[in-house]
């Protein structure tokens, strides 16, 4: 079953800087490939979302059904059920994971 997908306006910020980033950094072509392995990622979380990750620090919350996907050196966080995914960051890896993860989903 293939659920819809929301990315929420903050993810869809995230996606913008990577786009830029990469543009800048390495050229169009370049982000054409890593373009079409977001699209990849999608599709896989769409299809079959227990395919990410737990989160630790949320499973331990009772949050099990938050994961987390790698694609190049950006990890793509995601809530699911039934029917939905919802996208709600992009982080590089070598940023802080436990402090943004934390402001960006549990932020009141």
């Amino acid at each position: 079953m293939t659920r819809r997908m929301i990315v929420l306006d903050s993810a869809k910020e995230d996606f913008k800087d990577i786009q830029r980033y990469v543009k800048q950094n390495f050229g169009e072509a370049v982000w054409h490939t890593v373009h079409a392995e977001y699209r990849d990622a999608f599709r896989r979380i769409q299809q079959a979302p227990q395919i990410g990750t737990p989160i630790e620090l949320l499973a331990d919350l009772g949050m099990s059904h938050v994961r987390t996907i790698l694609v190049r050196q950006t990890r793509l966080v995601y809530e699911f059920d039934d029917s939905l995914v919802i996208v709600h960051l992009f982080i590089g890896t070598r940023q802080d994971f436990r402090a943004h993860l934390l402001k960006r989903l549990l932020r009141c």
